[in-house]
């Protein structure tokens, strides 16, 4: 066969597998995204009304980036704007792992959902893949949905294997002060490598990268494992790293050079504002890109004024296009 025929072929070929790919995740879906909203449970409760008039409500679930203390104040806020049943994910906070009752709560809504009976435990199936790790596995832990991988990071874990219990916060799930330290890297380095779908997004409270506030004591006050964190983020593909903490928005690309493709959003603040108004996400999941939708309140009026668009990797897409084929196959059989 002549060169040109069988690039001819390739290109076929490679046109077919996407367009299997294209077929098996057909179903988009969205999920919502905020930050700091603390005390202001007012402005929170607006906010997610405003989720329900502009983007037909959470989604799939929300994710609330940290600083969410009082946390029962802001969850009956959820209760009332989107549910008692709706999906939300708290990711612990510096105000969470300083707090006794924050950190009760958050141990409790992973293991009994603070004896809710219109919602499932963190720890349920249905809700994490339950599989942080051991000293920090009910406030860091990774689930899925869709074409996606989330992982919920505690940035305050030291490493160590003593996991606190109701309100103590003298261990190690609150013993570090913002910081990647190796243990929690090489779990997040295996949870990576390990996953199959072709979109992550993973969260944390405290930025990479801080704009406005928190500059030089938030993950960038411990750089070497701040760098040896985002070239995990590049090494595994990863989209996006949702933050929260200065209570300002920002996006930033690349590393603390501007190179690499991952980007951080800080979700800025959903209550606890400084001047800078408040922000909310809307991501929708497509079958080969995300939207990442930037909804802000500077003025008294909510405007979506930013979009991002992510993809996966070419060669993430290609695998996932002969997944779809052996699928097909299977089916077919």
């Amino acid at each position: 066969m002549c060169t040109r025929k069988r690039a001819l072929v390739v290109v076929t070929g490679l046109l077919f597998l996407f367009a299997a790919a294209s077929a098996a995740l057909a179903v988009d879906f969205h999920f919502t995204v905020t930050a700091d909203m603390r005390g202001y449970h007012t402005d929170f409760g607006n906010l997610l009304q405003t989720i329900n008039d502009e983007c037909g409500g959470p989604g799939a679930f929300h994710v609330s980036v940290g600083d969410i203390d009082p946390i029962p104040e802001n969850r009956a806020q959820i209760d009332a704007k989107l549910g008692t049943s709706a999906k939300w994910y708290p990711i612990i906070g510096n105000h969470e792992e300083e707090t006794g009752a924050d950190m009760e709560w958050l141990r409790n809504e992973y293991d009994n959902a603070n004896s809710s009976s219109d919602r499932a435990p963190l720890s349920d199936p249905s809700m994490t893949n339950a599989d942080g790790p051991v000293g920090t596995q009910r406030v860091c832990y990774t689930w899925d949905y869709g074409n996606a991988h989330f992982v919920a990071m505690n940035q305050y874990w030291n490493g160590g294997t003593t996991e606190g219990t109701g309100t103590d916060i003298s261990k190690d799930d609150t013993a570090a002060d913002g910081d990647v330290v190796e243990a929690l890297r090489t779990w997040l380095t295996n949870d990576l490598a390990a996953n199959t779908k072709p979109f992550v997004f993973v969260f944390g409270h405290e930025p990479a990268f801080p704009e406005n506030r928190h500059v030089g004591d938030s993950l960038d006050a411990h750089e070497a494992n701040r760098d040896a964190f985002w070239q995990v983020l590049e090494d595994e593909d990863v989209q996006a790293f949702f933050v929260g903490h200065t209570h300002y928005y920002s996006s930033h690309q690349g590393d603390k050079n501007g190179i690499g493709d991952v980007w951080q959003f800080d979700a800025g603040n959903a209550g606890n504002d400084p001047g800078d108004g408040m922000t909310f996400f809307d991501v929708t999941v497509g079958s080969q890109s995300a939207t990442i939708d930037v909804w802000r309140d500077k003025t008294g009026s909510w405007v979506l004024t930013e979009s991002f668009e992510v993809v996966p990797e070419p060669a993430t897409l290609g695998l996932l296009a002969l997944g779809g084929l052996a699928l097909a196959w299977r089916k077919r059989r």
